[in-house]
């Protein structure tokens, strides 16, 4: 055999191994899915991450192109076919009333408000991917517990179609076993539906393909400790400041826009052999040109932005109040409740089963017992999903770094 058989022998077998290792990685990307995990992935490509950091790079271009001058040096001229006579002149718009200040001072605002709105939407997809995170869990409880009134009824069934054939229990019996069976069944379609829908909104932050499997049915997973790198002003709020400091900037900017730059250069002329050079000055008048529209424009968006401010300030002051006082209410329910309920509750339905085979419950006492245990259960998981859920409403009301996981 070759050299050149051996290496292109080679080279498929490596092709074949990262092909193995790439789908073995897209196997396990979401295996074992935790909400930190969830988070790290919808950060790292989410669509309105981008589009802030998007938003961000085009600020920071802004700022680039303000940073010497406004406008970009002119340069002109003409000569005769044989050079006899000819003219150059190269010249440099300078502002002298502020504007070139104004509107770097804007631009630099600009990027500090880009770089802020960049840190809360990165937060806010965060707390959006948790929910949807804990929304997931919190529907595999409920099929959970689907799971077990359709087992439950299934075995009521079985055992109440025994006794029936043995005598012991009556065909009114038989047909509640029945519909409790059909009862059941709704409610484990109804809760696999909302699984599914569930998975489909995880997806959608994750950008991967989710499993039920994979997600731990703890939906007070789904919200981390708080930390102590909360900053004094929500992220928002500060873009929102700056956003309104750039917006006060580029309408001071706009009214020194009322004089027109002067232009500063250099000519050269040539004439019959002789060469003539000399500084050239340039400025127009602003006759009818004051720039009227761009002030009043400046005037508007300064006041859009003054607005905005306000606005935030107001919504993130309710927001931390509410969040915090859900939390407080919550968390005493949690210490209230404890963390056994669900195994009483099977307890209960286990004490439920029994009644009915051993004959000292009757199968109509037995499905209201039943429904009303499983709608216990379904409760207890709602309620953990909401304790997480008032949690991650308060760290996002806070601004709390903890909402990021490890993806900081």
């Amino acid at each position: 055999m070759s050299s050149h058989t051996l290496v292109g022998w080679g080279r498929l077998a490596a092709l074949a191994f990262l092909f193995q290792a790439q789908v073995a990685w897209a196997e396990d990307e979401t295996a074992g899915l935790s909400s930190d995990r969830a988070v790290a992935l919808a950060l790292s490509a989410h669509p309105e991450v981008r589009q802030a950091d998007a938003t961000l790079q085009v600020a920071r271009a802004n700022r680039s192109g303000a940073a010497l001058f406004l406008d970009n040096p002119s340069v002109s001229g003409w000569s005769t076919p044989d050079l006899e006579r000819a003219s150059l002149n190269a010249s440099q718009p300078i502002s002298l009333s502020g504007e070139g200040w104004h509107a770097r001072s804007a631009a630099r605002h600009g990027v500090q408000s880009a770089e802020d709105n960049l840190a809360r939407t990165r937060r806010r997809v965060a707390a959006d991917t948790r929910r949807a995170w804990l929304e997931v869990a919190v529907a595999s409880g409920r099929v959970q517990v689907a799971e077990e009134g359709a087992e439950l009824a299934e075995r009521l069934f079985y055992g109440v179609s025994r006794k029936t054939e043995e005598g012991e229990a009556s065909q009114l019996e038989l047909r509640l076993a029945r519909l409790s069976q059909v009862q059941a069944a709704v409610r484990l379609m109804q809760a696999q539906s909302d699984q599914a829908s569930a998975l489909t909104e995880l997806a959608g932050w994750t950008m991967a393909t989710v499993e039920a499997t994979s997600i731990d049915d703890d939906p007070l997973q789904a919200a981390p400790p708080p930390s102590s790198d909360v900053p004094e002003e929500r992220s928002d709020v500060s873009s929102a400041r700056r956003a309104l400091a750039s917006a006060e900037a580029n309408l001071s900017r706009q009214r020194a826009a009322t004089l027109p730059p002067l232009s500063v250069g250099v000519g050269v002329d040539i004439e019959d052999g002789s060469t003539f050079i000399g500084p050239t000055l340039g400025l127009q008048v602003p006759l009818f040109n004051r720039n009227q529209r761009g002030r009043a424009a400046a005037r508007g968006q300064s006041a859009v932005a003054e607005s905005q401010l306000d606005a935030l300030i107001a919504t993130a002051a309710t927001e931390q109040q509410t969040a915090r006082k859900r939390v407080a209410e919550a968390e005493s329910l949690t210490e209230v409740l404890g963390d056994d309920l669900l195994v009483e509750a099977r307890a209960a339905l286990a004490s439920v089963e029994a009644g009915v085979l051993a004959g000292e419950i009757d199968l109509s006492t037995a499905v209201l017992l039943q429904a009303q245990i499983l709608d216990g259960e379904t409760a207890i998981v709602n309620l953990r999903g909401l304790v997480a859920s008032a949690r991650i409403d308060l760290l996002l009301a806070t601004d709390d770094n903890a909402l990021l996981g490890g993806a900081q």
